[in-house]
């Protein structure tokens, strides 16, 4: 994968199948599809303590943050979650010929995968944040991937040891967390 920018829009280029499919799981994993409710509610927070005792006034409150709060956020979320959509459904397939020169391409040919490249104006690059944040925290309340010592591991280069099914789900949370870093390095204005 290749990160290209310019003034109107950024690009993940060169996406070899695999990271293609990764990406094009994004809105479906930051909507929270593949997991159970309780990791789905992460992203909704209540503002009070488990362990708080509730009084009147905070329960009036947390009536309020349901009532109100959580429908602007869920819309919010589902809008970027579209947008994020609308783009990868624009997705074009890349010609192996940029990237190599005719005597390169001519020896390689058979071998290459189809790659893909996703183009995104820059107007969207909050949405994709928002989805890629989405995502990320459901997949770290879902598979505990912060604390996992399969993931510290993995970062090591130690791959032998990680279940193949875990490291999959690994590759697109580091996936997911080096777009975006890359998004406010080199295109959001903080």
């Amino acid at each position: 994968m290749r990160f290209q920018l310019n003034e109107d829009h950024w690009s993940l280029d060169a996406l070899s199948p695999t990271e293609w499919h990764l990406v094009a799981e994004l809105p479906s994993t930051a909507a929270g599809e593949p997991f159970c409710e309780e990791t789905k509610e992460r992203l909704f927070p209540s503002h009070l303590s488990p362990d708080a005792l509730a009084d009147e006034e905070s329960l009036e409150s947390v009536e309020d943050w349901k009532n109100f709060v959580r429908p602007d956020l869920e819309n919010t979320f589902r809008e970027a979650r579209e947008i994020v959509q609308q783009d990868l459904d624009k997705v074009e397939i890349v010609s192996m010929e940029e990237y190599f020169t005719p005597e390169q391409f001519a020896s390689i040919q058979k071998e290459l995968p189809e790659l893909r490249r996703v183009r995104v104006p820059r107007r969207h690059t909050e949405a994709w944040y928002n989805a890629l944040n989405q995502a990320r925290l459901l997949m770290n309340e879902e598979h505990d991937i912060a604390s996992s010592e399969e993931w510290m591991l993995m970062r090591m280069q130690n791959n032998e040891s990680v279940d193949p099914d875990r490291f999959l789900i690994f590759a697109q949370y580091e996936l997911y967390s080096a777009v975006q870093g890359m998004l406010v390095e080199n295109v959001m204005e903080l």
